[in-house]
């Protein structure tokens, strides 16, 4: 098979496990409906500058990750497609990046397809490329810029200045979805390769050029941003950096320092099974030398600083995959090339245990899953789904022995990373929707309220499940009772201030509202403790499902 039908394969393979099922499960409170409603507040006030949360200030993250899904959601609608679509696309641009790497280290064009495979089928960026978050975004630019970065460090003369420049923009656009990260993390891996290289002279010189494209880049947008939101900065850099570095509350998600030593390998499956392998087939390749110490910089620095750091999430990681796609592909193609990787006893025993898992969802698919004391994973279909995955492991152990008859080590390894395909493409059908409680996927439960939601002259939620309010009724002037989290911007802005009540002023407001009709949607518990306030009339309608009541006066 030659390149180009590699790279079309590649790029099928990609859209089949990364952009056909983006549609089909139900979007999850609370991060996709608020990676949903700021960008839909920006589309429809025009205003793409505004950084609203469901009328809310929110500075907590730059304007770019919610300008790709404005723009994403003026061309498709509001729908969990549109607002995921950034999300595969920014993953798209990842695997082509390493592709591009991967080309250029082995100086074979016949390897691209290789890392954009390997990249594609990799746990945590396949799962993570279909979620709406600014995660991969951020991971999309932060790649460009270090591709460009490493481009710059093995060119000369004005091929040199211009990827040092096209690194600086994209380093520039990363800064403007997620922050200073944007810079840190090729900082600290240019420093570490310099050093490794011995290359002290360049320690000083090269980041000039990348630095003055980044602040060229992200100057104007800054500075629109200032203009609209002069807040915004200095929010943005002392609480959501500085505080997150040194003192992180329960929202900025503290761990200890080997989380990310945890979760990485995790992230990396199933390709982290074959590390081993790799790193014998890396073994002693002096031609790829430069090239390896690069993505091992580009792994090791990042996430020793984000160690570093006290708050912690496994996202962080996202732009650290890149590298470890290139040298898995680099180091299976020259080992299986040179003999150190062949089909051994583990091979055969991975092979086996496949099969054994397709036997044993065959056997739960005919026995149903209660048999096995399986809770209900989905509202219907669950034999026909354990059914399928069956077939797709069958298929997966098939595969892999059609990849082992291969004449030739790309060949093999093409073949053995399209192996699970079928299993991929079934995980969007795999979402346990039905174990989730209705907090976390209330949409059917929204929909059977929508029309009293919208039309109360007052909506009171709790900050949990405001999100999903405001993304399934449109409505921008939810009252936030309780707990603001996220809603209290810590910013004091006296305008906000009557949208954020506690419990005990509730039945006051409902009391004031009425007959317009009033709408509270809250936990149980919660539901319980309002309905006992004093002089507050009993609801015209209540319905309580999973972890949300429902409450209407009219």
């Amino acid at each position: 098979m030659d390149v180009r039908r590699r790279w079309i394969l590649a790029l099928l393979v990609f859209c089949a496990i990364s952009v056909v099922g983006l549609g089909l499960r139900p979007m999850v409170v609370p991060d996709e409906p608020r990676y949903g409603i700021i960008p839909a507040e920006m589309v429809e006030s025009g205003n793409w500058l505004a950084l609203r949360m469901a009328g809310f200030v929110y500075y907590e993250k730059p304007p770019m990750g919610y300008w790709l899904t404005a723009a994403s959601i003026s061309a498709l609608g509001e729908n969990a497609f549109a607002i995921r679509l950034p999300s595969a696309l920014a993953s798209l641009v990842v695997a082509l990046t390493a592709g591009w790497l991967t080309s250029r280290i082995s100086g074979s064009r016949e390897d691209g397809p290789l890392g954009f495979l390997v990249q594609a089928t990799m746990l945590a960026p396949l799962i993570l490329g279909t979620v709406a978050l600014l995660d991969p975004p951020f991971a999309a630019f932060v790649g460009l810029s270090m591709a460009f970065l490493f481009a710059g460090c093995t060119s000369a003369g004005r091929a040199r200045a211009g990827w040092l420049a096209l690194a600086g923009v994209a380093a520039g656009f990363a800064f403007l979805t997620k922050g200073l990260l944007a810079f840190a993390i090729p900082g600290v891996s240019a420093l570490m390769f310099l050093a490794w290289e011995r290359r002290w002279r360049d320690m000083l010189v090269m980041p000039w050029i990348p630095l003055a494209a980044a602040a060229a880049t992200v100057a104007p947008f800054a500075w629109m941003i200032h203009r609209a939101e002069p807040g915004f900065w200095e929010y943005f850099i002392v609480v959501e950096h500085f505080r997150r570095v040194s003192s992180p509350d329960g929202n900025q998600h503290p761990e200890p320092w080997w989380h990310f030593l945890a979760v990485f390998p995790i992230g990396a499956m199933l390709w982290t099974l074959t590390w081993p392998n790799a790193a014998k087939g890396l073994r002693g390749a002096v031609e790829w030398r430069t090239g390896v110490r690069f993505m091992l910089s580009w792994i090791v620095a990042p996430i020793a600083l984000l160690s570093a750091s006290s708050g912690k999430l496994p996202t962080y990681v996202l732009p650290m995959f890149a590298p470890v796609s290139v040298l898995v592909a680099l180091g299976l193609r020259r080992g299986r090339e040179s003999g150190v990787v062949r089909f051994d006893a583990a091979a055969s025993v991975a092979r086996w245990l496949l099969r054994i898992a397709a036997v044993a969802a065959f056997a739960i698919a005919v026995a149903g899953p209660r048999a096995f004391g399986i809770p209900t994973l989905w509202e219907s279909g669950e034999s026909v789904r354990f059914a399928w995955i069956g077939i797709a492991l069958l298929a997966w152990a098939w595969a892999d022995a059609w990849a082992w008859r291969a004449g030739d080590a790309r060949t093999w390894l093409a073949r053995s990373a399209v192996a699970p395909i079928l299993l991929f493409v079934f995980i969007p059908f795999a979402y346990p929707s039905a174990l989730l409680q209705a907090s976390k996927h209330p949409w059917a439960h929204l929909e059977r309220h929508r029309d009293r939601l919208r039309d109360a002259a007052l909506l009171v939620t709790a900050s949990a499940p405001a999100h999903a309010v405001c993304w399934a009724t449109g409505r921008r002037d939810v009252v936030i009772a309780g707990h603001a989290s996220e809603f209290d911007n810590e910013l004091g802005i006296e305008s906000e201030a009557p949208r954020r009540v506690e419990w005990s002023q509730v039945p006051a407001r409902i009391s004031a509202a009425l007959p317009g009709g009033v709408s509270v949607v809250c936990s149980p518990a919660t539901a319980e403790v309002l309905l006992r306030e004093p002089g507050l009339a009993a609801p015209t309608d209540q319905e309580t499902v999973g972890n949300l009541t429902f409450l209407h006066w009219r």
